[in-house]
């Protein structure tokens, strides 16, 4: 048979193939309008075929050692199973508390290396792929004895990715930024942030001694935890259990006095700055002469912040910015943090507190039904004897039941106006020197536990006078408040009305 014969028959069984099978189809009610999907879907599926190449295929303990090198410097991770227990860390920086789960990324990413695909096989012109100048270079020794070095180039056109190659070969490779990119690290960069953790609420330590000392001020804030009855009468009434003792005695306002307080738990720095810092260092990053100093000490701890200079963020065109990004600091107390951290200023509240920032907004916080009698002498001389009762017997729902003044029974509801005009005494403006001579005015707020507050008022200037708590706490406020509380009492006492203006 010739060849053209032959061909006709083949057409002829290529043409009753593809009729028997529209036929098929039909009768099975596939849909045959449109068979041009079926090839794009194949297209498509072969376009996507994975092209991974696996360069590294070993378990992370198989890592002894990985060397990297990069335009910051250079670092060794190792594993250490001498001892009988395996310990992995990073040489330079032994002594330091490390970042764990950095670490192990560091064995992980190079007992499993993987290429997203061969770039160019045998290349003849590495140089164009970075790799003159590398991103990262590192060595893995394993412990079979082998060793690899890898060397990590320019970011690649494709999101996400850069070229490498191992020495020894001219294949490259584009491989995930993510997996290389703790090789590029500077060896700060592995250093656990957290400079001191925060204790659950039932391990919270007692409070001891806060103190901040800082360049820019001529006197220390100290802060301390009040008599256990001081401490329940604040948490009563919503005010911190501590107080400033320095300069001033004062009450703090427990909503603003928390991060002052309690903010050295869980510190986080940024980053290791500089680690193992010597006296140049602290020098350079003026921790030498600091401008400021948390000290924090009690029973089991001994903390201390040193803050130094400021760290201005830079933008786009080089411009240091104004504002105070963070701060450079060393912290001691805790193993394993000899460093110089960078912080960020919003977590460092004592570079720029001031007392008045945090006292309490009420100079005494004795509730009414705890009050017995108030005692008021100088240009008005009267006295306020209470009454309380509970209808149940139960002293967290006690009210006020009566009042009298000077022997005089008074309307009860008017009294605690007065008394919420009491508590109203400003507190905005702090001083800090007491005032001589004797005040024109004093009102003693006498409880049944036989604790006390007394505030005694003495002329300033023509407008203005000083508040003094207890003796020891003088605040200046408007004259006009000392006026309006003397005509309330007045007004309790001949059954007028209570202001609260002045």
């Amino acid at each position: 048979m010739n060849s053209k014969a032959k061909g006709i028959i083949v057409c002829a069984v290529v043409v009753v193939c593809l009729g028997g099978t529209l036929g098929i189809l039909e009768l099975t009610g596939a849909d045959t309008g449109d068979s041009s999907s079926a090839v794009t879907t194949s297209a498509s599926t072969s376009s996507e075929k994975d092209e991974s190449v696996k360069l590294v295929d070993k378990q992370a303990a198989d890592v002894a050692e990985l060397t990297a090198v990069n335009e910051n410097g250079s670092f060794t991770y190792y594993r250490d199973t001498e001892t009988g227990k395996e310990t992995t860390g990073i040489r330079e920086l032994d002594g330091i508390e490390l970042n764990s789960s950095m670490v192990s990324d560091l064995a992980e990413d190079a007992s499993q290396l993987k290429a997203y695909k061969l770039v160019e096989s045998d290349s003849q012109d590495l140089a164009k792929y970075g790799f003159e100048t590398p991103y990262a270079t590192f060595t893995v020794k394993f412990t079979d004895g082998t060793e690899r070095t890898f060397i990590v180039g320019d970011s690649a056109p494709q999101n996400r990715y850069r070229y490498l190659h191992e020495d020894g070969s001219n294949d490259v490779y584009m491989i995930l930024e993510s997996t290389v990119k703790y090789y590029a690290e500077r060896k700060e960069a592995f250093a656990a942030a957290t400079l001191l953790t925060k204790p659950s609420d039932e391990d919270m330590p007692a409070f001891g001694t806060l103190t901040i000392e800082r360049s820019d001020i001529d006197y220390k804030m100290v802060f301390r935890q009040d008599s256990e009855e001081v401490n329940e009468k604040m948490s009563e009434n919503m005010a911190s259990q501590q107080v400033m003792t320095e300069p001033i005695f004062s009450y703090l306002n427990v909503d603003t006095a928390t991060d002052t307080l309690y903010g050295l738990y869980g510190l986080t720095a940024q980053e290791a700055e500089v680690v193992f810092p010597d006296k140049a260092a602290m020098k350079k990053y003026g921790l030498d002469k600091p401008r400021a100093a948390v000290t924090y000490t009690g029973d089991g701890y001994d903390y201390k912040l040193t803050i130094g200079n400021e760290y201005h963020e830079v933008n786009d065109e080089g411009e240091e910015q104004s504002a105070v990004s963070a701060y450079y600091c060393y912290f001691t107390g805790v193993d394993g943090k000899d460093a110089i951290w960078k912080i960020d200023a919003s977590a460092l509240p004592w570079v720029t507190l001031e007392p008045g920032d945090i006292v309490s907004s009420m100079m005494t916080w004795n509730m009414v039904v705890d009050v017995d009698n108030i005692k008021m002498e100088g240009e008005l001389d009267t006295q306020f004897d209470l009454t309380s009762e509970s209808a149940d017997g139960d002293d967290s729902s006690a009210d006020l039941t009566k009042a009298e003044c000077d022997g005089k029974e008074v309307s009860v509801d008017t009294f605690k106006s007065f008394y919420m005009y009491v508590l109203t005494c400003p507190t905005s403006e702090i001083i800090f020197d007491l005032p001589d001579g004797e005040p024109y005015q004093s009102i003693e707020i006498n409880c049944a536990d036989g604790t006390s507050d007394r505030i005694d008022f003495y002329k300033d200037t023509g407008r203005r006078s000083i508040a003094v708590l207890n003796g020891k706490t003088p605040y200046r406020i408007a004259s006009s408040w000392v006026t309006r509380l003397i005509s309330n009492a007045k007004a309790v006492k001949d059954g007028g009305e209570v202001s609260n203006t002045y």
